[in-house]
């Protein structure tokens, strides 16, 4: 595993910190022996919160420094059982309307989060929140209810391959709070970014960082919009389309980018 070497000040968008926190995410999906090896080795200690697999399976690590706390979400296998019809409706919450799978899956494990950021965030760290694929959608989550609903200071929230959340309100708030903090990465034609649409009023949150077919990398949103017209169609035309595009979702792709474009800044 390579270094995670986090600026551990540096809120606006580093190449450095996506990388690290890249690394996090990919970690994420590792065994929780492997995850407290790995760590130690970067001068991390951590702790693995999981909800069981009879609730709903959710994973994560809270690695804490003297510097930095990590909170790196896991992914899944298969995004698609997320967008099914009983967990893709909205639930009300404080600050708009969000994904009721996602919103329950950050339930079954958010007391375990505030007690280990009770613990841990001692020494006024700084606190960063990252995952992959649905861990993007649970990292974007628990950022909002830290920030909104704790007033707790997040230093930044980097997410790689995510889903939509919530809602244009949800979105909107989290951006007034969040926004120059929020870089949320896109590899190419990564579909799993663009659901669920936005036709059901889905807004994504955030400053996007696109990868272009050449793995270049753009703050230009424009850059994306082209992908994004070419796929419009109904929500099961967009499901049919991800084993199409599996490649360009997998977080060793975004790794294998933000090192290219690391070598060039």
């Amino acid at each position: 595993m390579s270094i995670i070497a986090i600026e551990p000040h540096n809120t606006k968008f580093s190449i450095r910190n996506a990388y690290a926190l890249a690394l996090c995410s990919q970690l994420a999906y590792e065994k929780p022996n492997i995850i407290q090896q790995k760590m130690v080795e970067q001068g991390f200690r951590s702790e693995f919160i999981s909800s069981g697999p009879k609730d709903t399976d959710t994973q994560l690590f809270m690695a804490h420094s003297g510097t930095a706390i990590v909170m790196a979400f896991r992914g899944t296998a298969n995004i698609i059982d997320w967008m099914t019809d009983a967990k893709i409706g909205f639930v009300d919450e404080p600050h708009g309307k969000v994904h009721r799978g996602f919103n329950a899956a950050l339930d079954s494990v958010w007391k375990e989060i505030i007690e280990t950021l009770q613990h841990t965030h001692i020494y006024a760290q700084s606190l960063w929140i990252t995952g992959h694929s649905l861990g993007g959608a649970l990292a974007t989550l628990a950022a909002a209810r830290l920030s909104l609903d704790m007033h707790k200071p997040i230093n930044g929230i980097y997410t790689f391959g995510q889903p939509r959340v919530g809602d244009r309100q949800f979105s909107r708030e989290v951006d007034n709070e969040l926004k120059p903090r929020f870089f949320r990465l896109v590899n190419n034609n990564d579909i799993v970014t663009r659901i669920p649409t936005r036709l059901g009023t889905y807004k994504h949150a955030g400053s996007v960082c696109f990868f272009d077919a050449a793995g270049t990398l753009h703050d230009d949103v424009s850059y994306w919009y082209a992908f994004l017209e070419s796929i419009k169609g109904d929500f099961e035309d967009k499901l049919d389309l991800l084993p199409a595009f599996a490649e360009n979702h997998h977080i060793a792709r975004y790794i294998e980018n933000i090192k290219k474009n690391s070598s060039q800044q």
